[in-house]
């Protein structure tokens, strides 16, 4: 069972980010009165930034090896492409963007550099507490 948790946890929040971004109208119309219709277009990216670096972690939480990881990496990579042919394929009031696969990409690219980073200097402590 303690394999499976973090397949389990990876899945329902891909399923669920999935969702709201094939959904017409992901943000719900209480929290867009909220927000100034200026700053919706830069919540909109930054939710996407955020949600596939979040994502790179959750995959770097799985218990992979080296390559399986970057097959899980390269799939997510995947899913944004997937996601942005859908919603320009599928008429629902969305539009699939390239920028949108740029920043999703981006966002990939922060988990893994927030990984890498995390790794240093775990190591640097092992080596530190051995010393």
């Amino acid at each position: 069972m303690r394999h499976a948790l973090p397949f389990v946890v990876l899945f329902v929040f891909l399923a669920l980010w999935t969702w709201k971004l094939l959904e017409p109208s992901p943000v719900p119309e209480a929290v867009g009165e909220v927000i100034p219709t200026d700053l919706k277009y830069i919540a909109s990216k930054l939710a996407h930034l955020c949600g596939y670096s979040f994502l790179t972690l959750l995959i770097a939480w799985l218990p992979l090896r080296r390559k399986q990881f970057w097959v899980a990496i390269a799939l997510l990579a995947g899913h944004g492409i997937l996601t942005e042919v859908l919603q320009y394929v599928m008429a629902m009031g969305r539009t699939g963007k390239v920028t949108d696969v740029l920043i999703d990409w981006t966002g990939i690219t922060l988990g893994l550099l927030a990984l890498r980073l995390f790794s240093r200097s775990r190591d640097r402590r092992e080596r530190d507490t051995q010393a």
